[in-house]
């Protein structure tokens, strides 16, 4: 478990002390608490053949525990993250608070369409309105951060054949795709890019793109990180003890739910798992090569 104490943040202070208003200083906790388990195991020897696996698995609990200092007085939570998508004025989609995880996602929570086919939203009180109030009527929503990361080495050996198989997953996550939601605009076809399932949407509907629950996803995913098939030539020539010979390829597929381009969006910082058109998604590349030992 790890508490981290003192960290920077923009605290509000009495006009009189600091003509702005705010003042950067060191204030506020998180605490982190997580387990790591690695296995190790040869299933399979025989005198030709053999298979090495190896797995890791992680999860990590993220809480933050104050937004205060001894000298400056900090909200009780902060609205952060406001992606440009237009329409979206005022809004914001996580929630920095006490007692929460770090980027906790805090926006309107879809309840679907009315008779009219407009989209419609929970209230505060939990009634259903087409008109949120922006802040008021927000509802926390799902934590951006995985509760489970898997990482799977194999190596197989036949002979003089090598290869070497990692995979990667992760599990748990919330995804906001706000890229998604700004491309989520049926009124504006006529004139703008929109996504092909929009065509199925009422124009009518101009609430059809406001941020909510509509846009967030399980950002759980598995990929083939990287896959490397090789063949070794033995006592080549009297120049050349070995030649392998070898062809690699890193990031061969995903396997995933997620709507948007790659669920492997930015974790970090103070605002993770937002998608919102900020990122190029990972290539997909293959390599061949040769190693020689003389």
């Amino acid at each position: 478990m790890i508490n981290t104490t003192g960290m920077i943040y923009g605290y509000k202070v009495d006009p009189i002390l600091v003509p702005v208003g705010n003042i950067t200083a060191n204030g506020g906790s998180m605490n982190n608490k997580g387990i790591e388990l690695t296995l190790g195991a040869t299933p399979v020897k025989t005198g030709n053949f053999s298979w090495t696996t190896s797995i890791n698995l992680a999860h990590n609990a993220n809480k933050i525990t104050s937004l205060t200092n001894p000298l400056f007085i900090g909200g009780d939570s902060v609205r952060i993250t406001q992606p440009e998508g237009g329409g979206q004025t005022g809004s914001s989609l996580q929630i920095l608070k006490a007692g929460m995880p770090l980027g906790q996602f805090f926006t309107l929570e879809y309840a679907g369409k009315n008779e009219n086919g407009v989209s419609q939203y929970l209230d505060r009180n939990g009634k259903l309105t087409t008109t949120p109030a922006i802040g008021v009527d927000y509802k926390y929503m799902g934590d951006p951060q995985p509760k489970l990361l898997l990482g799977w080495t194999n190596t197989f050996r036949l002979g003089n054949f090598d290869m070497n198989v990692f995979i990667r997953g992760v599990f748990g996550n919330k995804i906001f795709n706000a890229t998604r939601a700004d491309l989520f605009r049926p009124s504006t076809a006529q004139y703008s890019n929109i996504l092909t399932e929009v065509a199925d949407e009422s124009v009518k509907d101009v609430n059809a793109y406001k941020y909510s629950s509509r846009f967030i996803e399980d950002g759980s995913y598995v990929r083939l990180d990287n896959a490397t098939l090789g063949y070794t030539f033995k006592k080549f020539n009297q120049y050349v003890k070995t030649l392998r010979v070898y062809a690699s390829v890193n990031n061969a597929f995903i396997i995933t739910g997620y709507k948007g381009i790659d669920p492997e969006v930015n974790q970090g910082g103070i605002a993770p798992g937002v998608d919102s058109n900020n990122f190029y998604p990972k290539t997909r590349t293959i390599l061949f090569g040769v190693n020689l030992s003389f």
